[in-house]
């Protein structure tokens, strides 16, 4: 198991434990770190008011260090406390470390017994700033089964005796306790909770007519709630519900006016349904295909999607010190309201990337997203950093200008990012690959296009090192003198 896998409650106690007279510093010594790297993290903890602890162990899992090696050097320094914390998640061979010694020689520094603390953490409110990773997430990488029954009291209580055995079934079979059932809700509890009968009857029972779009997560419909138009995501199996629903949920916590907001949820029925404001302008891969009744995009249009899409990512890519990755940018998950005003959605792959100026990408386990839109060090490699979403970027810039596809096979070289790059190398003026749609409304523009096409060559660079950052990109974008820029 890997240190970013530690199940929430062993975290937490590790954290109030280390925490207390300054002992993640001695672990820290332990671990390799200098004391300049130690004031560091003190200083990010204090200033973003989280543990210490947390904050030692969010850098150090993302060198992919494994739970038996913090196992190790705690047992170098006879923390015995510390060890029993660990125990159930190390193999049996390290328990008998444990054995070997006469606990009266170890640290018991802290009366309070690691039983007694989850007890009492049970009727404390849990703080979400206190941790650098969101709890949904850690209940994503934990693999946690959400609670699926919901009514009036489902924030505070599980009473049904479904819901117990569910309980029960659930920690047999991950070894967890139904804590995380009560904090998850905590944490989304600033989230409307919705009953599932209520979307039912705002999408006119899932009516055909009502359906906006489908995919592996399943279907979303339009809706209307509370005399608002929205959309109704309803997943369609168990693994998309926890991803879709967890990673969502997560993202609630950031708000911005580039990215899709989060109205609601429902756990009530028999799929999880996640509800977002409508968008009356359709996706960008719906208005760039000609798949709706809108008019063409006009290049100002266009302008200033590119223009909120680089806004919203570079948020992301800087909101909290740890940058969250969206994972999955594309054309379909840029969406447009009445105005065309672009917010990003789709945040059921979004994960937190490295930390710190001096780490520049972390090792995944395992790659998501959409092949064409991905670059090789993501899908060969598994090197996940903001320049992954960077690269996403890129090819929407050069589709927006071209709107030829990501894949096509029939090309001479099927992926659009590649194809680009090999026309740069022969010289072709990208103004010849102008969508032809924006001749046709007399809104040509042969300078922006070119200008479209090249911030996509420099997003899609082979060498992550030398894509620009999101920041880069939106200064880049915010110079360009366009005919009616400042009049909108």
């Amino acid at each position: 198991m890997y240190i970013y896998e530690l199940p929430y409650d062993i975290n937490k106690e590790l954290c109030r434990l280390l925490d207390n007279d300054e002992d993640w510093k001695e672990l820290a010594d332990h671990m390799g770190y200098k004391a300049f790297d130690v004031n560091e993290i003190q200083q990010i903890a204090k200033r973003q008011e989280i543990s210490p602890t947390g904050q030692l162990l969010t850098q150090w899992s993302q060198l992919n260090h494994k739970v038996e090696e913090l196992f190790m050097l705690l047992y170098r320094m006879k923390y015995i406390t510390a060890l029993r914390c660990l125990k159930p998640v190390v193999d049996k061979p390290f328990h008998r470390l444990l054995q070997k010694h006469d606990s009266k020689t170890l640290k018991e520094r802290h009366s309070l017994s690691y039983d007694e603390n989850l007890n009492k953490q049970k009727t404390q409110k849990v703080n979400g700033s206190e941790f650098s990773i969101p709890l949904p997430v850690m209940l994503y990488e934990e693999r946690h089964q959400l609670p699926t029954r919901s009514d009036n009291n489902v924030v505070t209580t599980q009473t049904e005796s479904s819901n117990t055995e569910s309980t029960k079934n659930t920690s047999s079979t991950h070894g967890k306790p139904d804590k995380f059932n009560d904090e998850f809700l905590r944490n989304v509890s600033a989230i409307p909770l919705l009953k599932y009968e209520d979307l039912r009857e705002a999408t006119k029972n899932w009516s055909e007519s009502n359906l906006l779009g489908k995919g592996g997560f399943g279907q979303v419909f339009k809706g209307e709630w509370k005399l608002s138009l929205v959309a109704v995501k309803k997943l369609s199996s168990n693994d998309a519900q926890n991803k879709e629903l967890i990673g969502e949920m997560c993202l609630n916590q950031y708000r911005h006016d580039n990215i899709l907001p989060l109205y609601g949820y429902s756990l009530g029925g028999p799929e999880a349904c996640l509800v977002y404001q409508f968008m009356a302008g359709g996706s960008l891969e719906q208005r760039l295909r000609h798949k709706s009744a809108h008019p063409p995009l006009t290049w100002l249009q266009r302008y200033w999607i590119a223009h909120g899409v680089a806004r919203g990512l570079q948020y992301l890519h800087t909101m909290v010190g740890t940058p969250l990755i969206h994972g999955d940018i594309k054309p379909a998950n840029i969406l447009l309201d009445q105005c065309t005003k672009p917010k990003i959605g789709d945040f059921g792959l979004a994960r937190k990337g490295p930390y710190g100026e001096d780490r520049t990408h972390l090792k995944v386990s395992r790659v998501h997203g959409t092949r064409p839109y991905l670059p090789d060090e993501y899908l060969r490699s598994r090197c996940l950093s903001p320049a992954v979403d960077v690269f996403s970027y890129g090819v929407v810039m050069i589709e927006m200008a071209t709107t030829l596809p990501a894949l096509d096979r029939s090309r001479s070289v099927s992926l659009l990012s590649d194809y680009t790059h090999q026309l740069a190398r022969e010289g072709v003026d990208f103004a010849s690959l102008e969508d032809r749609s924006l001749q046709a409304i007399q809104n040509s523009n042969p300078q922006l296009c070119r200008e479209f096409v090249s911030i996509g060559l420099h997003c899609t660079k082979y060498m992550r090192q030398e894509r620009p950052t999101m920041f880069d990109v939106y200064k880049t974008l915010d110079a360009i003198d366009l005919p009616g820029k400042n009049f909108t």
